[in-house]
Parts: structure tokens; sequence; C-alpha cells
């Protein structure tokens, strides 16, 4: 989970650092200047974390980051999916058409739920999706961050407990900007499109690092002697 957080809090900071240094191609009023100024927003925020004024204020604050991390990843998983989905209807596949599509509501349980339904239709299409460049980990990761967000939707009240106001703003900070982040991956390369060195820079500094979950090993099985 801490590198969930890390990865995310860290794409934040060098999002919000492109942002700042081409800030004249994205306005404060245009909708690009607004998700960098909801990212910094953030970032601002989660510099709290380890700070340490209020006793367990730190663990409550990596809880809350978690969750919004978990979704992050969860939700970047999905659309991995039905972008490859896509592509196989493209190219004819008679019978993807239809799944893996992305909720219409924006709740947690309506994503988890989206969730739990392509990690079951997509154990029939794992090799076609994998074909068009899913990597071979896919379902694995799919379903560790399913389980990942669902521990903490269930846990996120006691983690909430005595700090209601202070974690609520940053809960809406971080959520807001991975909402944002999702927003300029579409905004940046539209608008430097035909800036191959602006491209680049966009694609390192927006990368949030996946960290693959490794199967847990099976425990050894003994053969009885033979009699």
């Amino acid at each position: 989970m801490e590198q969930k957080i890390s990865s995310l809090v860290a794409a934040f900071k060098t999002v919000d650092a492109f942002g700042a240094a081409n800030a004249a191609d994205f306005p404060a009023a245009s909708l690009g200047g607004q998700q960098f100024a909801l990212i910094h927003t953030a970032v601002t925020s989660t510099a709290t974390l380890g700070a340490g004024q209020v006793s367990g204020a730190e663990q409550t604050h990596s809880t809350v980051l978690g969750k919004v991390a978990c979704r992050f990843h969860l939700h970047d998983d999905m659309i991995g999916i039905t972008n490859a989905a896509h592509s196989l209807a493209l190219l004819g596949n008679p019978t993807i058409g239809g799944k893996f599509l992305m909720p219409h509501s924006n709740g947690d349980q309506a994503l988890l739920n989206s969730a739990r339904a392509f990690a079951a239709d997509a154990v029939a299409f794992a090799a076609a999706l994998i074909s068009v460049g899913l990597p071979a980990t896919f379902l694995t990761q799919l379903n560790a961050d399913i389980t990942a967000f669902e521990s903490l939707i269930t846990t996120k009240g006691t983690a909430l407990t005595g700090q209601a106001g202070a974690t609520g703003g940053l809960a809406n900070a971080a959520h807001q900007a991975a909402v944002a982040l999702h927003v300029l991956k579409t905004i940046v390369p539209n608008t430097y499109k035909n800036n191959p060195a602006k491209l680049a820079a966009w694609a390192t500094a927006s990368h949030v690092q996946k960290h693959t979950p490794v199967p847990r090993a099976q425990p050894a099985t003994t053969t009885p002697p033979a009699k």
C-alpha cells in the first residue's frame, strides 16, 4: 500500500512541476490550468504527511491517501482493459462488444462492482487482451487492486474517526488531483501533439509507477511414502 501512495504522490509532484514550468501554455482560467491547480493543492495538502502535529494524524492521512491511490490504480487498470477491448472490437472480435464498459457513476461502489465484472469477464479474453498490449500480469494486478480498494472502503470509517475535518480536506484534495491527472492525460498530449520534446517530458512527469503484486508461494505438498 505504501508503494501505491508513494507512486501517486510522486506523480502529483512531478506533474505540478511540469505545470509550473509550462504555465504559459495552460492559463489559470483554462481547463488545463484548473487541473494543474487542483494537483498543486494536493501537493500542498499531502505535504502534511509525516509532520506528526497531531497524534495519529500520519496514519490517518496515510489511510486516506491509500484509498485515493487504490482508486486511481483500479480506475487505471480498467481504462487499460477498456482500451484493449476497443482495439479487439475494431479488429473484428465478435464476442467482446458490449463488455468492459466503464461505469457511468463516479461512486466507489459502482467502480468496485464494475471492476469485479471486468475481472470475471477478462478470464475468457485474457490471451486476446494481452495480444493487444496488456501486460501478462494484468489480471493479477486488477484483482490485487480490487482487494486493496475494497478493504479500504470497509475500514475508512475507523480511519476518519476524530479527524474528520482535516482528513476530509486531504481526501477531497487527493481525489480531485487524481481525477485531474486523468483529465490532463488527455489535455496535455492534445496541446503538445506537434511537440515531441514536450510529449516526452509529459510522459515522464505523469507516469505513475505500478507495483505488480507477487503471487504468494503455495505451501509445498508432501507425498506420502509408498507402502
